[in-house]
């Protein structure tokens, strides 16, 4: 009963201390983090180089399998700073960690950067969102779409938005398919051929006979990785109807013998 009574006081003890570890871990993790900003944020590579690498480590092990919370406390702090007034590179590079390991908890503060006043932390901003598996990322990119002008941003989101491949994103994305600037609207083909399903190649083949010159080139292309989607799921004959279309001698060479090979395809035997 003696000896139980030690080890009981012994592992209350044990506990108490790795509380207290873990409690002053989290606030020296907020001082860590405080401490790299300035040498993150220096203008000469060399100068940031150290300040960086300290700060990926940390984030490599946040990252791993099994570390949740330790995961979303690194998240939630870049998150928190991302907002604050810090240098470009500083920004940049968190945005560069967020990208690997950022989920949900810091889907509006990168966001909120798709209006940042430079453009390498506005990219940084849209590659982060599109590589995070969080609903709510998708979300941000298409209501920023939809609101905004600027054609370069438009661009990236498109690519973003490609590159998620989410069925919800087909009809936003279509619209752009009509805008005036063409690197827009081929974008929007790109995007809209990775995303694929029967509301992008409907939306792909109803503005492929007015496109023309590159465009068309691209809205051939993704119409093209539409049938390939349809094919895979086995509906040969919707497929069919796209790959028929695209054999045309008006169309290039290339399309016109990817054509062929996707209706011998879904000719089978």
């Amino acid at each position: 009963m003696r000896y139980s009574k030690i080890i009981g006081f012994a592992l209350i003890g044990l506990a108490i201390a790795v509380a207290t570890a873990q409690a002053q871990e989290e606030k020296s993790l907020e001082q860590t983090l405080d401490e790299l900003l300035p040498g993150m944020g220096a203008q000469e590579i060399s100068n940031r180089r150290d300040a960086q690498q300290k700060w990926q480590e940390i984030c490599f092990e946040a990252g791993a399998p099994g570390n949740e919370a330790r995961r979303a406390e690194v998240c939630k702090l870049m998150a928190a700073k991302l907002s604050t007034e810090i240098a470009p590179p500083a920004r940049i590079e968190l945005l560069a960690q967020l990208n690997r390991i950022g989920r949900a908890e810091c889907v509006d503060a990168v966001a909120a950067l798709l209006d940042d006043r430079d453009e390498k932390t506005r990219d940084a901003a849209c590659r982060a969102l599109a590589n995070n598996p969080a609903p709510e990322a998708n979300a941000k990119l298409l209501a920023k779409l939809q609101s905004g002008s600027d054609a370069a941003l438009k661009t990236g989101l498109l690519n973003s938005l490609g590159y998620r491949g989410d069925p919800a994103s087909a009809g936003a994305v279509a619209k752009e398919l009509a805008n005036s600037d063409q690197a827009v609207a081929g974008a929007a083909a790109r995007a809209l051929g990775k995303i694929a399903g029967d509301e992008a190649a409907k939306a792909l083949s109803a503005a492929r006979p007015n496109a023309k010159g590159d465009l068309r080139l691209r809205i051939s292309d993704a119409c093209l990785l539409c049938a390939d989607d349809l094919l895979k799921q086995g509906k040969k004959k919707e497929a069919m109807v796209i790959y028929a279309a695209l054999n045309k001698p008006e169309e290039s060479k290339a399309i016109r013998m990817a054509a062929m090979q996707g209706l011998l395809k879904a000719a089978g035997k």
